[in-house]
């Protein structure tokens, strides 16, 4: 332990660290990690208000703040060694004046600023977002004045905005997240699951026509196979009606938001996990460091993914992942079913989850994603 003064600081809705966010117990771990150095406090701006049509309106405009309003004391901002700064949805010139006051206030403070997807002007492009993403590309080029490094978690680019990088990958604390309790395999009636705060690059809609399409030929001879939905997001009404519509509802356990505690009791019903498989249509990358891609794994899972978007810490030809093409068609049940046998058929599964488990461990834990920050801090401050 050393007795370095930190900030912590990041924007958005605190969730609880017991919720299904798993970004929420990311910053949980890095601040863990963090205090290995000293004192770190967390400073989190929410917006001060519900969002109003003029807000949502305003914040397109060049000199109003992206992220709606927030303040902040400056005395919160005294006698800091090291900021840790999570980059909001959009650098606007408030995003630049508090990182100007930091300096201002502590000249030879350790900036280090994290931008958890590069590039990600494609997410942001958008009719609605482009005023939002121009203010973006127009305030970063200010970055430079005030940042020492930008942690990079999805790219290997060495300098970004004319900052020097720390390359790095997502983590989770293995500690808090545990073996599921791992049951005897069925064969005949398979559980899969898939956790996010759903948007369309999830590709949720390629899961439901494929469940759709196999059990349009079901017969008696062939498993059954139950998708468990968890967390909530844009499109997830417009499913339950699909659902409905194509008699697989009770194929289909949409559980909504769960509590950490809770999520796990579902964990502990399935032998399969489902990663995002839309991200083609939104990413300009071909690396997937997701928080879930992790969580999976700790949980002994193996996982289906897409083709040409790798999970980082994963090798090629691993055999506990099963990548599926990298577009719209419908996800192949027959192929999944297939996977899933292939893994477990005539081995025990304790052995498989907790080969999987291990493997992510060494990979992948918090420990291991914030190694190369604790080393820059140590070179730059504690020498």
């Amino acid at each position: 332990m050393t007795n370095l003064s930190i900030a912590y600081i990041d924007f958005g809705d605190r969730f609880d660290p017991n919720g299904t966010s798993g970004i929420e117990r990311k910053k949980l771990s890095q601040i863990f990690e963090l205090e290995k150095l000293g004192i770190v406090k967390r400073l989190a701006f929410s917006p001060k208000h519900k969002k109003t049509m003029f807000g949502n309106l305003s914040r397109l405009l060049p000199f109003f703040p992206s992220t709606f309003f927030f303040t902040c004391d400056v005395k919160q901002l005294e006698g800091l060694d090291v900021v840790y700064f999570r980059k909001p949805s959009y650098v606007d010139r408030y995003t630049i004046n508090l990182l100007k006051d930091i300096k201002k206030q502590n000249p030879k403070c350790v900036i280090l600023f994290e931008i958890p997807t590069y590039p990600y002007d494609k997410e942001k492009a958008g009719l609605i977002k482009y005023p939002l993403l121009v203010k973006d590309r127009w305030n970063r080029r200010m970055l430079q004045k005030y940042v020492n490094r930008i942690v990079l978690v999805t790219s290997k680019e060495r300098t970004i905005f004319n900052i020097p990088t720390i390359c790095t990958m997502n983590g989770i604390d293995f500690e808090n997240t545990l073996l599921r309790e791992v049951s005897p395999i069925e064969h005949k009636n398979i559980h899969a699951i898939i956790i996010a705060n759903f948007e369309f690059w999830h590709g949720l809609d390629r899961i439901i026509g494929g469940l759709t399409q196999y059990y349009s030929a079901w017969n008696e001879e062939k498993p059954k196979f139950t998708l468990h939905i968890v967390g909530d997001g844009p499109g997830i009404e417009k499913i339950k009606q699909q659902c409905k519509e194509n008699v697989i509802e009770k194929y289909v356990l949409l559980h909504g938001s769960l509590s950490f505690t809770e999520i796990s009791k579902v964990y502990n019903q399935v032998s399969l996990a489902i990663n995002s498989i839309g991200r083609h249509r939104i990413t300009g990358t071909r690396i997937d460091s997701s928080i879930k891609s992790r969580e999976y794994a700790a949980k002994g899972l193996p996982i289906i993914t897409e083709r040409g978007i790798s999970i980082d810490y994963v090798p090629e030809n691993y055999p506990y992942v099963l990548e599926i093409p990298a577009d719209e068609s419908l996800l192949d049940i027959e192929s999944v079913i297939a996977f899933h046998d292939r893994i477990y058929s005539g081995n025990d599964p304790v052995v498989i989850a907790d080969t999987i488990r291990a493997f992510a461990k060494d990979r992948c834990s918090s420990e291991a994603m914030m190694r190369p920050v604790l080393t820059y801090v140590r070179e730059m401050l504690l020498q």
